[in-house]
This record gives C-alpha cells, structure tokens and sequence, in this order.
C-alpha cells in the first residue's frame, strides 16, 4: 500500500473489498494493533469506519434515479425520453454517490493520528492476505500533503514526474551509420541502373564503329594480295590467248 515508511497510501477500492465487515476489520486490525504500528484511536476509528455503509453510497445513488423517474416523469413522455432520463439521473447519482463515499475515507485518513504505522499495518495485511492493490482512486497523504491518485503503480507525490528524454539522437548512435549504409547502397544500385540503361546501346555503336576502323590483319591483307594477282594474271592471260586467236584467224 505504500511506496514508503513516510507516505500513506490509502487505495479506497482495496480497503472496501478487504474490510468487508466489522469482524473481519477487527480480526485484521488487531495483530497491527497489538505490534504497537495503529495507536488504539486509529484502531477504534478504522473499525467503526472501514465497514460502514459510506461503501454503498455510489450504488445507491445509481439506484435513486428510479424512483426520481416516476416523480418527474409525464403521460407525454415517449419510451425514448423516460429511457434517456433514467439513464442520465442513474450516471448523475452514481457519481454523486462516489463524491461522496471519497469525501467519507477522506475525511478518515485525515483523522488517523499515526500514518506512518498505520501504512505499514496495511502493507503486513496485504502480504498476510494474498491480495494486491486494485486499479481505483488512491489517497495518498504525506505529512502535511495530500493528493488523489487513480493508478496503484504511480510513484508518491514526493517523486518528481518522469519525463520522456525528447533529445535528438546524435549522429554516433546506431541509427546514423544505418541511414549513411541504406543511402550508400541505393546510390550504387542508382549509378548501376544508370550506366545500364544510358551506355549499353552507345557501347555497342561504338564498337561496331570501331571494328570497322580497325585494319585488317597482315594474314588477312596478304590473301587479299595474292587474290587480286592471281586475277590479273587470269585476266592477262584472257588478253593473251585473245590477241593469238586474232593473229590465227588473220592468216
């Protein structure tokens, strides 16, 4: 129930469920009583509060909507509007009645004349019994503060408030060398598309351009020479054998 030996921390959901009724308020409160942690005043004020019937004050206000429904309700009305008018001074009553069950273990937390004891008998009674702090409205008092919680787990009031760290990462942190990887990684995939698309169609241009510049092989021009001799030795001797025929024929 407290965070520490100096805070009283009062959850009103876990004190109605736990201390459900005279006896079982007495026979809880008696062993703390005895070890000295509640003083016989706080002892005799929480037996006759805890159990009392300030525990039911929501519920009945909930309940009290009914009977202001038949008061103020007309023959006119439509189902619709009886409905809507139940249900509103229900919620209306409900809260009323939690207002006023808090202002109830307000006022008693303030009457006890030793919390630091009486925190620590709350603290034995939990672990004693098994039970665990219930999500509701929490009174905390410490020495001349008091506060309303609604959250078991917050800290006491005493404890600043944690606050999220809003610095912006520096660049050493692990999320820069991942930035500077990813950004390297497109640019080189960027530069390969790049060259891919712009310079395989020039590429090959140019080496059809430049295989046609290239001179041929001395094997290669040595076959064209002989080629062209052997046909012009074919073509003298077509000459030759013409001009005997001529002679031939003119004698």
């Amino acid at each position: 129930m407290s965070d520490d030996s100096k805070t009283l921390r009062y959850n009103v959901r876990w004190i109605e469920n736990t201390f459900t009724s005279r006896t079982t308020t007495q026979s809880l409160l008696a062993p703390e009583r005895d070890a000295g942690n509640i003083s016989s005043h706080d002892y005799d004020a929480a037996t006759h509060f805890l159990p009392a019937f300030h525990r039911h004050y929501r519920y009945v206000g909930g309940l009290l909507g009914i009977p202001l429904m038949y008061a103020v309700r007309r023959p006119n009305w439509s189902n619709t509007r009886t409905y809507l008018f139940l249900t509103t001074a229900s919620f209306g009553g409900f809260l009323i009645g939690h207002v006023m069950s808090l202002s109830a273990h307000y006022n008693f937390v303030r009457s006890i004349e030793n919390p630091e004891g009486f925190s620590q008998a709350l603290d034995n009674i939990q672990k004693n019994t098994g039970s665990f702090p219930l999500p509701g409205p929490i009174i905390v008092r410490q020495g001349g503060k008091w506060a309303v919680d609604h959250d078991p787990d917050t800290p006491p009031i005493h404890t600043p408030p944690m606050t999220r760290d809003t610095t912006a990462p520096s660049p050493t942190t692990d999320t820069a060398p991942a930035s500077i990887k990813s950004t390297s990684k497109w640019d080189q995939i960027r530069a390969v598309n790049s060259r891919t698309s712009t310079n395989s169609s020039w590429d090959a241009l140019r080496q059809n351009h430049e295989r046609a510049r290239v001179p041929a092989s001395p094997t290669s021009m040595n076959e064209g020479f002989e080629r062209t001799r052997a046909e012009d030795r074919a073509a003298e001797q077509a000459k030759f054998d013409e001009l005997l025929e001529k002679e031939r024929n003119m004698k």
